[in-house]
Parts: C-alpha cells; sequence; structure tokens
C-alpha cells in the first residue's frame, strides 16, 4: 500500500489513496489491454466464426458501447 507523503504517521490521506487507487486501477486496465485478441487471426483459427459465435461477439461489443456510453 501506498505511503503518505503529506506527514501524518501512518494514516493515509485521501488524496494518496486515491492516486493509489488510480495507479492500482490504471496498471489492471493496461493487463486486460494486453490479453484482448485484437490481432487479426492467425494460422491457429481454422474454421470462421458460427452465427451463435457472432451473435455473441455483437451482443458482447453493444453491451460494451452502452456501458461507455453512459460513463460507467
Amino acid at each position: 500500500m501506498a505511503s503518505c507523503t503529506h506527514g501524518n504517521g501512518r494514516a493515509l490521506c485521501f488524496e494518496c489513496f486515491r492516486a493509489g487507487m488510480e495507479r492500482t486501477r490504471a496498471r489492471r486496465a493496461a493487463w486486460t489491454q494486453r490479453e484482448l485478441p485484437l490481432e487479426p487471426p492467425t494460422a491457429s483459427r481454422k474454421r470462421p466464426l458460427s452465427q451463435q459465435e457472432l451473435a455473441h461477439r455483437r451482443h458482447l461489443l453493444e453491451h460494451l458501447v452502452q456501458t461507455a456510453a453512459k460513463g460507467a
């Protein structure tokens, strides 16, 4: 856990706590981005996606767009 740089002893002030939370959130987001399969399909994909798989991906993308539009 981060230590407070404002001389409050062992307690964290809100500013230091929030800065630590933002760093953690940014680190998690960066790690998540590394895991997304955004590269073009490789030779390992031997078959095209089924209609069910395509519908599922469209549904997930629609959910992400709606969530982003709400500002969550």
